[in-house]
């Protein structure tokens, strides 16, 4: 389909009125204080908006249907152990946190830890949060590449000075409050979307669920042990084969599981590293 000028304009218009909405917060930022905690003035419903929309990038989009459509929901376990964790971190951390008026958690460890721990946590999170981060604007790119026709480079670059300028004058509260924004656009296309197919499909919800019922595909929680499988309820080291990722998702998105070759012969509770679609073997530490 052919965008039309009316498209363009809208694109650009929203990539400019989001950079606006963030710079805006610069007028805000009169200490390091205001920059990096706001003032803990944020609402925690904004702050639990901006977790969900950090989280959700173009490559939820692209690859959580690829993997419902090859398999079922199972992966949404993975969703149930974010919340866990989270109030875990809320009980035991973020008291500690806020009683130190620290600027950001890495203070927490050079106090805790010593400066040592704290740069090589710094190290590693920059280091893996560039690449993570790198990999979901190259896929933002390519899929605004394809519906508009501009080339990939011109697309990494205007999206990347937009959010650079408003996230640097901004700061933590640009982050917070663009991204509470794009939050509901997202869920408000995506529902849109969602009820142009089911009005276009015979039968409606109806069929929708008759047919998925059928075929497993609302399956979420799985408690058994078996290793073959993707995603389970427990704590182990689920195997499965990244080939069977590639034939149904060709733009990799990360999941955690262990290869049949990492999977040891007698599971223990561990923690396995996150493995792309694309790549060939993984490794597990079980």
């Amino acid at each position: 389909m052919q965008l039309t000028w009316a498209d363009y304009l809208v694109i650009g218009g929203y990539l400019a009125a989001i950079t606006a909405f963030g710079s805006w917060f610069a007028q805000f930022q009169q200490t390091t204080r205001d920059y990096f905690l706001t003032d803990r003035s944020i609402p925690w419903w904004a702050v639990c908006f901006t977790i969900v929309a950090t989280e959700t990038s173009t490559l939820t989009f692209i690859g959580i249907p690829a993997a419902a459509y090859a398999g079922n929901m199972t992966f949404l376990q993975l969703a149930l152990g974010y919340i866990i964790g989270r109030i875990i971190v809320s009980l035991l951390f973020i008291p500690a946190y806020f009683r130190g008026d620290l600027f950001t958690s890495y203070e927490l460890l050079q106090r805790r830890f010593g400066s040592r721990v704290k740069t090589l946590s710094a190290v590693i999170f920059l280091v893996t949060r560039t690449l993570a981060d790198g990999i979901r604007l190259f896929a933002t790119a390519l899929v605004i590449a394809v519906v508009t026709g501009v080339p990939v480079p011109w697309v990494v670059l205007v999206l990347g000075a937009a959010m650079i300028v408003y996230t640097v004058r901004g700061g933590v509260s640009a982050v917070i409050w663009t991204d509470v924004v794009q939050m509901f656009v997202y869920i408000a296309g995506a529902a849109a979307v969602a009820i142009a197919l089911l009005w276009r499909i015979p039968g409606g919800w109806a069929e929708v669920v008759e047919v998925g019922a059928a075929a497993g595909k609302f399956t979420v929680l799985d408690p058994s042990f078996d290793l073959t499988r993707a995603y389970t309820l427990w704590p182990v080291c689920s195997a499965a084969s990244p080939s069977r990722w590639r034939r149904t998702a060709p733009i990799s998105f990360s999941f955690s599981v262990c290869s049949r070759r990492a999977a040891p012969a007698r599971p223990r509770v561990g923690s396995c590293s996150a493995v792309s679609s694309s790549s060939r073997s993984s490794s597990c530490s079980c």
